[in-house]
């Protein structure tokens, strides 16, 4: 059945006629048919006769299309293709034979399909990672008849479907297990059924929760509490000992409270956060606020949070408890409508603060132990089975071992064991997972002898933090020495790892560790609970941050942190600059995806080698930029660029005799790092950056590293409000790009030239403009196909062609959703409002206004929230509001100053255009008086003035 992965029930698959690499682009054609288990049921003989048709038509189908066969199911198959149109004619051709077959009595089978386009893996003719797990979640959302087509495969195929076949756009949709969203397209022949229900995937959450991949026993009363507390107190702070549950029971009412905050429920996780000085950099990351160089991180929080209806959780103080109540006293001064949800082991002692403390579980009463002559009292079976401690201990075990039931042979030693354990979950599930080896009475035994040994005899007498060191001891202590060995070697990593990673870092020497072998040791360690597996688009291991702080002791104690930190590096900086080319392509979500993974262990490999390995960091730092440009680097990131920034310049910059390809790594690492800087509002320092970039790739007789030198200079420039001679630069990047065929700086380029040109130069615009979609296509990259499709918008835009502008915006929306880049999402939609502005459609635009404005609020870019109020105060003039133009001109304008967002050169006319026919509508007096009024507001009071609110 579909959302579990799909179990093989025929032969090997045959040899390809086409010869994939493992890694390289394929196309998988998915199926599954809808109503199978009521069909069986209800037809029995019938139904198989009915699947032996359904086989061969499918299997004729992809044959005929040269595809492959890879596995089938009882009721569906996954066939891989060279050709993406070749799976997109094979789905439709075994759809038609579907039903036109003559079925008997089943009636024609309700066949569901999905295509999807991406990289796998490959190993002993089997095919897996995350391209299939995304293809059989878009397949799980699908109806009967209907053939569904992911973003990238309706990019490969779209552009050769025949004219008479269409891609019905469905919109972006959160599957299960994935993170990211799918723009999911549906392929309509005019022969074949069109209409059907809407998509069954699921809903969209204004939150960042993670999902909960085990059930939450008891707390009833505790939940009702937090939930009481809230509704009561802006500040609420959970307490408690390690284990006690505290994180749980804070999502879950986190989760039962999520739709009361318009503004959504947002947590940040502080146990990574060492230094208080991070917290509020940590905060703005959870809610995705972008940080203002020379800015306090807590101001950029207040300034995001000051409006807004939300739920922060802030999870893990108690290792950092002044300062987070330091900066949650400034966030509630600032923003009076946020609540607060914190856990921490004391409280946070600030002003109006509500503390709640989070008690063990429920357990059983355990029987005083028997006198002579006095006869044990029997376990109430009953009363030990409803204890919440006794629940969670059944769950857990029955998790471990499905045969597990509690039962009166038993029932009096999980009670001990939940007893002793002082009901603390934690130490609960840790007990639990060793069903797999021992007898509850066992387990019993073995934990009353632990806690003698560590408490004297007297549990109540030691702190909780001891009691949860204990169980981490007890756990250590069973190990075997490999186990240990491989597990405070583990500890090295961040956020969790896979196998293949943990094999190249945690063994004795250079050799890799056996794949299975190694295999063999994590599963030993699920089965302890002292990592947890996590089986979503890729399988992933990691550990509870006290058994990994408990295992880096141990790592500290044996001399061996350098080693491993030194091979950690070696293999995660190996990983970027392996995904740098690839980001550039048609794999590229599916390298955004192993990046984002592994985030935790990229800033932490990157930190270490710039102390460690300075040059190899640079390089690690340049190769890193490709991923940063699609995602919103936190503080901590852009402060280890600028650090190896600091490297590269102090090693070749003013230096005649650097080695060129030194120079060559430092003029990427720059103007990469220019262009970052400059699109996202901060030109200057892009521009000084870019400066000594161009310097440097010229000096290296690198033209790659020239081409991006280049780049960073041309973006700074237009984001600083460089004049025309941006177009100059534009130039010659695109004469470097050809020559070095680098084609998605080639679209790129040439895209952004052509929408710039296009008012004084339109044929020239229109060449380069079929060059840019020409190079985008070429390079594979759904980023590049967006970028040109955007750009072409905007020059169609501009020139009132609004139809053919709004076809090009929807494409860049698309791509944008497709690689995960919600700032590229929110730039496109402002790009079609002023679209549709210019085309006369001005309450469309101004509806889509008051979205996107809001969105460029969250993200803190204040340069364009100065845009969007300009074009707002458009809108305004052309609707007879002059006074309201007015303010938002002048509100516009001091936040341009305010935050040194030039408006780039070839935006400057049209405003010139609107101000003169404001000049006509409205006094010089009043005029000066509405612009001075505007100047004067708070951005959350120019944005209310723009949204009507």
């Amino acid at each position: 059945m579909i959302g579990q992965p799909l179990a093989s029930t025929t032969e090997p698959a045959p040899a390809l006629p086409w010869a994939p690499l493992g890694g390289a682009l394929s196309t998988f054609l998915i199926t599954d048919i809808e109503g199978s288990t009521r069909l069986w049921e209800t037809y029995g003989e019938a139904m198989g006769v009915a699947l032996a048709l359904h086989d061969h038509i499918l299997r004729g189908a992809v044959e005929a299309g040269r595809g492959v066969v890879i596995k089938t199911t009882g009721d569906g198959l996954l066939a891989v293709f060279e050709d993406p149109m070749a799976a997109v004619s094979a789905a439709i051709a075994a759809q038609r034979l579907l039903r036109d077959g003559e079925w008997g009595v089943t009636g024609p089978l309700a066949v569901r399909m999905a295509i999807h386009a991406g990289a796998a893996e490959t190993r002993d003719g089997d095919y897996f990672g995350p391209a299939l797990n995304r293809s059989a979640r878009i397949l799980a959302i699908g109806h009967g008849g209907q053939i569904l087509l992911s973003a990238a495969a309706s990019v490969l195929a779209g552009e050769r479907l025949p004219a008479s076949i269409e891609l019905r756009d469905l919109g972006s949709h959160r599957l299960r297990d994935l993170d990211r969203p799918e723009q999911v397209f549906q392929l309509l022949v005019p022969d074949l059924r069109r209409d059907f229900p809407p998509l069954r995937s699921l809903s969209t959450r204004r939150s960042n929760l993670p999902v909960q991949l085990t059930s939450f026993v008891g707390r009833d009363r505790e939940l009702a509490e937090v939930e009481a507390l809230i509704g009561r107190h802006r500040l609420v702070t959970l307490i408690g000992t390690g284990g006690t549950g505290k994180t749980r029971l804070m999502l879950e009412a986190a989760g039962h409270l999520g739709s009361t905050f318009p503004d959504g429920t947002w947590l940040a996780e502080l146990a990574p956060v060492g230094d208080p000085s991070q917290i509020a950099s940590e905060i703005a990351r959870a809610l995705g606020a972008q940080e203002v160089p020379g800015q306090p991180a807590i101001a950029t929080v207040t300034a995001f949070l000051a409006e807004k209806d939300l739920l922060l959780l802030v999870d893990n103080a108690e290792h950092l408890v002044d300062g987070v109540a330091r900066v949650a006293g400034v966030l509630l001064a600032a923003a009076p409508r946020l609540r607060i949800l914190t856990t921490s082991r004391e409280a946070l002692a600030v002003a109006g603060e509500a503390v709640l403390q989070i008690p063990s579980l429920s357990c059983p009463a355990i029987a005083a132990p028997h006198h002579a002559g006095v006869p044990n009292v029997p376990m109430d079976f009953a009363a030990a089975a409803a204890t919440d401690a006794v629940r969670l201990f059944t769950e857990r075990a029955n998790a471990v071992v499905p045969e597990f039931t509690l039962n009166s042979a038993n029932v009096a030693a999980v009670a001990e064991i939940c007893t002793r354990l002082d009901g603390i979950p934690l130490a609960i599930e840790l007990a639990a997972a060793r069903v797999a080896a021992m007898s509850p009475a066992d387990i019993a035994k073995r934990l009353g002898d632990r806690f003698r040994l560590l408490a004297g005899g007297r549990r109540t007498a030691v702190p909780r933090q001891q009691t949860l060191h204990a169980l981490v001891d007890w756990s250590w202590d069973l190990l075997t020495e490999d186990d240990r060995r491989l597990l405070r070697r583990l500890s090295i990593f961040a956020g969790g790892w896979t196998v293949e990673a943990a094999a190249s870092i945690v063994g004795d020497g250079p050799v890799e560790l056996d794949y299975l072998e190694l295999v063999d040791n994590l599963t030993r360690l699920v089965d302890r609970s002292l990592i947890i597996v996590e089986r979503g688009a890729t399988t992933r291991y990691r550990m509870f941050e006290t058994i990994r702080q408990y295992a880096r002791e141990k790592l500290i104690a044996e001399g061996e942190v350098a080693t491993l930190a030194d091979r950690h590096f070696a293999t995660f900086s190996a990983l970027v600059v392996a995904s740098y080319s690839e980001l550039r392509g048609p794999a590229m979500v599916d390298w955004l995806d192993r990046l984002d993974a592994d985030l935790e262990n990229l800033g932490n490999a990157l930190e270490w080698g710039l102390e460690a390995a300075p040059w190899q960091a640079v390089e690690m730092a340049s190769a890193f930029l490709a991923y940063w440009s699609v995602r919103v680097a936190p503080a901590e990131i852009e402060a280890q660029v600028v650090a190896a920034i600091a490297i590269a310049r102090t090693r070749v910059v003013g230096k005649p005799d650097a080695d060129p390809a030194e120079q060559a790594t430092a003029a990427r690492l720059l103007g990469q790092a220019a262009w970052l800087w400059g699109a996202s509002g901060r030109a200057p320092q892009g521009l000084i950056w870019a400066a000594d970039a161009v310097d440097l790739g010229r000096a290296s007789g690198d033209p790659k590293a020239l081409l991006l030198a280049i780049g960073g200079m041309a973006i700074s420039m237009v984001f600083g409000g460089g004049g025309p001679a941006v177009r100059g630069w534009f130039e010659e990047a695109i004469a470097l790009a050809e020559q070095t065929e680098t084609w998605w700086v080639l679209a790129m380029s040439s895209g952004f030239t052509a929408s710039t040109i296009s008012a004084i130069d339109p044929e020239a615009a229109d060449v380069m403009m079929a060059h840019a979609e020409a190079a985008a296509v070429r390079s594979g990259s759904p980023y590049a196909v967006g970028g040109v499709s955007m750009a072409h918008g905007r020059m169609l835009g501009a020139s009132g062609r609004t139809d053919e502008a709004v076809e090009r915006f929807a494409i860049a929306i698309a791509r944008s959703a497709e690689v995960g880049d919600q700032r590229f999402v929110l730039s496109a939609r402002s790009d079609l409002a002023h679209a549709l502005r210019r085309g006369g459609r001005l309450a469309e635009a101004e509806a889509l206004y008051r979205e996107t404005i809001a969105g460029w609020v969250h993200f803190g870019n204040r340069g364009a929230v100065a845009n969007q109020l300009e074009h707002v105060a458009f809108v305004a003039i052309d609707t007879d509001q002059p006074e309201r133009a007015a303010r938002l001109l002048g509100a516009a304008a001091a936040m341009r100053e305010a935050a040194a967002a030039e408006m780039p050169f070839d935006e400057r006319p049209e405003l010139d255009r609107f101000v003169e026919r404001l000049r006509a509508l409205l006094p010089g007096p009043a005029l000066d008086a509405a612009w001075a009024a505007g100047r004067a507001m708070t951005m959350t009071e120019a944005v209310a003035e723009a949204v009507g609110s």
